[in-house]
Protein backbone atom coordinates (compact mmCIF):
# COMPACT_ATOMS: atom_id res chain seq x y z
CA UNK A 1 0.00 0.00 0.00
CA UNK A 2 1.55 3.67 -1.17
CA UNK A 3 0.62 6.18 1.58
CA UNK A 4 1.07 9.57 0.29
CA UNK A 5 2.76 12.22 2.26
CA UNK A 6 0.17 14.51 3.23
CA UNK A 7 0.65 18.46 2.97
CA UNK A 8 1.35 20.92 5.66
CA UNK A 9 -2.53 22.24 5.19
CA UNK A 10 -4.27 18.26 5.09
CA UNK A 11 -2.34 18.08 8.52
CA UNK A 12 -3.77 20.93 9.67
CA UNK A 13 -7.13 20.17 8.58
CA UNK A 14 -6.83 16.84 10.28
CA UNK A 15 -5.38 17.87 14.25
CA UNK A 16 -8.88 20.83 13.54
CA UNK A 17 -11.35 17.81 12.13
CA UNK A 18 -9.89 15.45 15.36
CA UNK A 19 -10.08 18.61 17.76
CA UNK A 20 -13.48 19.22 16.25
CA UNK A 21 -15.04 15.67 16.83
CA UNK A 22 -13.29 14.87 20.53
CA UNK A 23 -14.89 18.19 21.13
CA UNK A 24 -18.67 17.12 20.36
CA UNK A 25 -17.62 14.11 21.63
CA UNK A 26 -17.21 15.28 25.14
CA UNK A 27 -20.55 17.68 24.82
CA UNK A 28 -22.41 14.51 24.52
CA UNK A 29 -21.09 12.71 26.95
CA UNK A 30 -21.26 15.85 29.30
CA UNK A 31 -25.46 14.93 30.81
CA UNK A 32 -24.71 11.05 31.40
CA UNK A 33 -21.63 12.50 33.64
CA UNK A 34 -24.11 14.49 35.28
CA UNK A 35 -26.23 11.66 35.40
CA UNK A 36 -23.91 9.42 37.09
CA UNK A 37 -22.62 12.43 39.29
CA UNK A 38 -26.45 12.59 40.62
CA UNK A 39 -26.64 9.13 41.05
CA UNK A 40 -24.04 8.64 43.48
CA UNK A 41 -24.85 11.90 45.52
CA UNK A 42 -26.03 12.61 48.72
CA UNK A 43 -29.70 14.06 48.31
CA UNK A 44 -28.81 17.26 49.63
CA UNK A 45 -26.55 18.42 47.41
CA UNK A 46 -29.10 16.95 44.45
CA UNK A 47 -31.81 18.96 46.08
CA UNK A 48 -30.33 22.08 46.73
CA UNK A 49 -28.75 22.25 42.46
CA UNK A 50 -25.24 21.28 43.72
CA UNK A 51 -24.04 18.63 41.34
CA UNK A 52 -22.74 19.10 37.96
CA UNK A 53 -20.24 16.76 36.74
CA UNK A 54 -18.64 15.69 40.23
CA UNK A 55 -20.40 13.57 43.07
CA UNK A 56 -20.58 15.30 46.30
CA UNK A 57 -21.14 13.14 49.46
CA UNK A 58 -20.62 10.15 47.86
CA UNK A 59 -23.02 6.64 48.55
CA UNK A 60 -24.35 3.89 46.15
CA UNK A 61 -27.81 3.37 48.06
CA UNK A 62 -29.71 4.18 45.16
CA UNK A 63 -27.97 1.50 43.31
CA UNK A 64 -29.21 -0.80 46.09
CA UNK A 65 -32.74 -0.44 46.25
CA UNK A 66 -33.26 -0.41 43.13
CA UNK A 67 -30.81 -3.49 42.06
CA UNK A 68 -33.06 -4.90 44.74
CA UNK A 69 -36.59 -3.97 43.62
CA UNK A 70 -38.64 -6.48 42.27
CA UNK A 71 -40.35 -4.78 39.35
CA UNK A 72 -36.73 -3.66 38.57
CA UNK A 73 -35.45 -7.20 38.23
CA UNK A 74 -38.83 -8.35 36.46
CA UNK A 75 -37.97 -5.26 34.03
CA UNK A 76 -34.42 -6.27 33.58
CA UNK A 77 -34.47 -9.92 33.03
CA UNK A 78 -37.49 -8.69 30.53
CA UNK A 79 -35.94 -6.42 28.63
CA UNK A 80 -32.80 -8.89 28.11
CA UNK A 81 -34.36 -11.59 27.49
CA UNK A 82 -36.04 -9.95 24.50
CA UNK A 83 -33.72 -8.28 23.33
CA UNK A 84 -31.05 -11.45 23.08
CA UNK A 85 -34.01 -13.83 21.55
CA UNK A 86 -35.46 -10.83 19.59
CA UNK A 87 -32.25 -10.02 18.13
CA UNK A 88 -31.12 -13.83 17.45
CA UNK A 89 -34.51 -14.08 15.64
CA UNK A 90 -34.49 -10.35 13.57
CA UNK A 91 -30.87 -11.11 12.83
CA UNK A 92 -31.65 -14.90 11.27
CA UNK A 93 -34.71 -13.58 9.11
CA UNK A 94 -33.18 -11.11 8.10
CA UNK A 95 -29.94 -12.98 6.44
CA UNK A 96 -32.45 -15.23 4.59
CA UNK A 97 -34.37 -12.28 3.24
CA UNK A 98 -31.51 -11.02 2.35
CA UNK A 99 -29.47 -13.60 0.54
CA UNK A 100 -32.94 -14.59 -1.52
CA UNK A 101 -33.34 -10.73 -2.48
CA UNK A 102 -29.64 -10.81 -3.54
CA UNK A 103 -30.05 -13.79 -6.11
CA UNK A 104 -31.01 -11.89 -9.66
CA UNK A 105 -32.30 -14.93 -10.98
CA UNK A 106 -35.00 -14.76 -7.68
CA UNK A 107 -38.79 -14.70 -9.29
CA UNK A 108 -40.63 -11.51 -8.08
CA UNK A 109 -36.98 -9.97 -7.32
CA UNK A 110 -37.65 -6.35 -7.91
CA UNK A 111 -41.28 -6.85 -6.24
CA UNK A 112 -40.03 -7.76 -3.33
CA UNK A 113 -37.45 -5.43 -2.93
CA UNK A 114 -40.51 -2.56 -3.71
CA UNK A 115 -42.72 -4.37 -1.22
CA UNK A 116 -39.65 -3.63 1.69
CA UNK A 117 -38.97 -0.30 0.04
CA UNK A 118 -42.76 0.99 0.25
CA UNK A 119 -42.84 -0.18 3.94
CA UNK A 120 -40.04 2.07 4.79
CA UNK A 121 -42.17 5.03 3.44
CA UNK A 122 -45.61 4.39 4.34
CA UNK A 123 -46.89 2.90 7.40
CA UNK A 124 -50.68 1.21 8.13
CA UNK A 125 -51.29 3.32 11.36
CA UNK A 126 -51.55 2.91 14.50
CA UNK A 127 -54.97 1.70 14.78
CA UNK A 128 -54.57 -0.95 12.23
CA UNK A 129 -51.52 -2.19 13.73
CA UNK A 130 -53.21 -2.50 17.10
CA UNK A 131 -56.32 -4.10 15.85
CA UNK A 132 -53.90 -6.61 13.91
CA UNK A 133 -51.72 -7.07 17.24
CA UNK A 134 -55.34 -7.58 19.38
CA UNK A 135 -56.38 -10.08 16.89
CA UNK A 136 -53.31 -12.21 16.61
CA UNK A 137 -53.27 -12.68 20.30
CA UNK A 138 -49.99 -10.78 21.08
CA UNK A 139 -51.38 -8.38 23.72
CA UNK A 140 -49.30 -8.84 27.05
CA UNK A 141 -47.07 -11.05 24.90
CA UNK A 142 -43.35 -10.38 24.94
CA UNK A 143 -43.49 -11.54 21.55
CA UNK A 144 -45.06 -8.11 20.39
CA UNK A 145 -41.80 -6.54 20.30
CA UNK A 146 -40.18 -9.21 18.14
CA UNK A 147 -42.88 -10.44 15.89
CA UNK A 148 -43.94 -7.06 14.08
CA UNK A 149 -40.58 -6.36 13.43
CA UNK A 150 -39.23 -9.25 12.33
CA UNK A 151 -37.41 -7.82 9.47
CA UNK A 152 -37.01 -4.38 9.01
CA UNK A 153 -36.70 -2.64 5.42
CA UNK A 154 -33.34 -0.71 5.80
CA UNK A 155 -31.69 -4.29 7.56
CA UNK A 156 -32.78 -6.48 4.63
CA UNK A 157 -31.24 -4.10 2.06
CA UNK A 158 -28.38 -3.90 4.02
CA UNK A 159 -28.17 -7.55 4.26
CA UNK A 160 -29.19 -7.80 0.54
CA UNK A 161 -26.21 -4.79 -0.36
CA UNK A 162 -24.01 -6.79 1.15
CA UNK A 163 -24.75 -10.58 -0.22
CA UNK A 164 -24.28 -8.82 -3.80
CA UNK A 165 -20.96 -8.19 -3.04
CA UNK A 166 -19.88 -11.47 -2.75
CA UNK A 167 -17.84 -13.15 -5.54
CA UNK A 168 -20.24 -15.42 -7.42
CA UNK A 169 -17.83 -17.77 -7.68
CA UNK A 170 -18.74 -18.73 -4.31
CA UNK A 171 -21.46 -19.34 -4.99
CA UNK A 172 -21.10 -21.79 -8.56
CA UNK A 173 -18.48 -23.63 -6.71
CA UNK A 174 -20.29 -24.98 -3.83
CA UNK A 175 -22.76 -26.10 -6.22
CA UNK A 176 -20.51 -27.34 -8.75
CA UNK A 177 -19.96 -29.75 -5.01
CA UNK A 178 -23.79 -30.34 -4.65
CA UNK A 179 -24.33 -27.65 -1.97
CA UNK A 180 -27.63 -26.29 -1.70
CA UNK A 181 -29.47 -22.84 -0.95
CA UNK A 182 -29.54 -23.44 2.37
CA UNK A 183 -25.78 -25.36 2.61
CA UNK A 184 -24.63 -22.09 0.68
CA UNK A 185 -26.27 -19.81 2.82
CA UNK A 186 -25.36 -21.32 6.21
CA UNK A 187 -21.90 -22.77 5.67
CA UNK A 188 -19.94 -20.10 2.92
CA UNK A 189 -22.19 -16.87 3.19
CA UNK A 190 -23.04 -16.44 6.73
CA UNK A 191 -19.47 -17.33 7.85
CA UNK A 192 -17.81 -14.82 5.93
CA UNK A 193 -20.64 -11.74 6.38
CA UNK A 194 -19.72 -10.92 9.94
CA UNK A 195 -19.52 -7.43 9.65
CA UNK A 196 -22.77 -7.42 7.93
CA UNK A 197 -24.52 -9.37 10.56
CA UNK A 198 -22.97 -7.67 13.59
CA UNK A 199 -23.96 -4.43 12.43
CA UNK A 200 -27.47 -5.38 12.16
CA UNK A 201 -27.62 -7.02 15.61
CA UNK A 202 -26.36 -3.75 16.97
CA UNK A 203 -29.59 -1.89 14.97
CA UNK A 204 -31.85 -4.63 16.47
CA UNK A 205 -30.77 -4.64 19.82
CA UNK A 206 -30.78 -1.07 20.21
CA UNK A 207 -33.71 -0.89 18.57
CA UNK A 208 -35.41 -3.52 21.22
CA UNK A 209 -33.91 -2.41 24.10
CA UNK A 210 -35.13 1.02 23.44
CA UNK A 211 -38.51 0.37 22.24
CA UNK A 212 -40.83 2.82 23.87
CA UNK A 213 -44.10 2.71 22.38
CA UNK A 214 -44.72 -1.05 21.26
CA UNK A 215 -44.43 -1.78 25.53
CA UNK A 216 -46.58 1.07 26.20
CA UNK A 217 -49.64 0.19 23.75
CA UNK A 218 -49.36 -3.15 23.83
CA UNK A 219 -47.65 -4.83 27.26
CA UNK A 220 -50.36 -3.85 30.53
CA UNK A 221 -49.49 -6.70 32.40
CA UNK A 222 -47.03 -5.91 35.25
CA UNK A 223 -45.65 -9.43 34.80
CA UNK A 224 -44.23 -8.34 31.36
CA UNK A 225 -43.21 -4.93 32.17
CA UNK A 226 -40.25 -3.79 30.28
CA UNK A 227 -37.24 -1.57 30.93
CA UNK A 228 -38.62 1.21 29.54
CA UNK A 229 -41.94 1.29 31.25
CA UNK A 230 -40.13 0.85 34.70
CA UNK A 231 -38.77 4.22 33.77
CA UNK A 232 -41.44 5.95 32.36
CA UNK A 233 -43.31 4.87 35.53
CA UNK A 234 -40.48 6.07 37.84
CA UNK A 235 -40.84 9.29 36.15
CA UNK A 236 -44.79 10.20 36.49
CA UNK A 237 -44.42 8.81 39.89
CA UNK A 238 -41.74 10.87 41.27
CA UNK A 239 -40.41 7.78 43.09
CA UNK A 240 -39.74 4.60 42.89
CA UNK A 241 -42.59 1.58 42.56
CA UNK A 242 -43.01 -0.61 45.52
CA UNK A 243 -40.01 1.01 47.34
CA UNK A 244 -41.59 3.42 49.17
CA UNK A 245 -41.63 1.56 52.44
CA UNK A 246 -38.16 0.88 52.16
CA UNK A 247 -36.09 2.85 55.05
CA UNK A 248 -33.44 3.94 52.93
CA UNK A 249 -35.63 5.52 50.67
CA UNK A 250 -36.30 8.32 53.03
CA UNK A 251 -32.58 9.37 52.56
CA UNK A 252 -32.83 9.22 48.95
CA UNK A 253 -33.78 12.22 46.34
CA UNK A 254 -36.19 11.04 43.79
CA UNK A 255 -33.82 13.13 41.07
CA UNK A 256 -31.05 10.75 42.42
CA UNK A 257 -32.86 6.81 42.05
CA UNK A 258 -34.17 8.38 38.67
CA UNK A 259 -30.52 8.92 37.73
CA UNK A 260 -29.56 5.68 39.14
CA UNK A 261 -32.22 3.61 36.89
CA UNK A 262 -31.12 5.81 33.80
CA UNK A 263 -27.56 4.52 34.13
CA UNK A 264 -28.22 1.00 34.74
CA UNK A 265 -30.77 0.79 31.98
CA UNK A 266 -28.39 2.12 29.25
CA UNK A 267 -25.47 0.44 30.62
CA UNK A 268 -25.93 -2.77 28.91
CA UNK A 269 -26.99 -1.70 25.62
CA UNK A 270 -23.82 0.77 26.41
CA UNK A 271 -21.32 -2.32 26.63
CA UNK A 272 -22.21 -4.36 23.44
CA UNK A 273 -21.23 -1.71 21.51
CA UNK A 274 -17.06 -2.12 21.73
CA UNK A 275 -17.40 -5.44 21.33
CA UNK A 276 -19.05 -5.25 17.90
CA UNK A 277 -17.60 -1.64 16.79
CA UNK A 278 -15.15 -2.95 14.93
CA UNK A 279 -17.15 -4.88 12.32
CA UNK A 280 -20.28 -1.59 12.03
CA UNK A 281 -17.71 0.62 9.88
CA UNK A 282 -16.95 -1.96 7.63
CA UNK A 283 -20.61 -3.56 7.93
CA UNK A 284 -21.96 -0.12 6.81
CA UNK A 285 -19.78 0.65 4.12
CA UNK A 286 -18.71 -2.84 2.35
CA UNK A 287 -21.97 -2.41 0.21
CA UNK A 288 -22.04 1.03 -0.37
CA UNK A 289 -19.13 0.95 -2.83
CA UNK A 290 -19.82 -0.91 -6.43
CA UNK A 291 -17.31 -1.86 -8.67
Amino acid sequence: MVHLKRTRGEKIYAAFNAALLIGIGLICLLPYVTLIAKSVSDEAYVISGQIHLWPKGFHLNAFKILLNGIDFQKAFFNSVLVTLFGTLVQVFFTACIGYAAAKRDLPGRKLINMAYIFTMLFSGGMIPTYLIIKETGMINNLLVLVIPGLVGAFNMILARTYFETLPAALDESARIDGAGNLTVLFRIMLPISIPSLATISIFSAVAIWNNYMGPLMYLTNKNVIVLPLFLQSIVSAAGAPNMENSADMVHIASETFRAAAIIVSTLPILLVYPFLQKYFVTGMTLGAVKQ
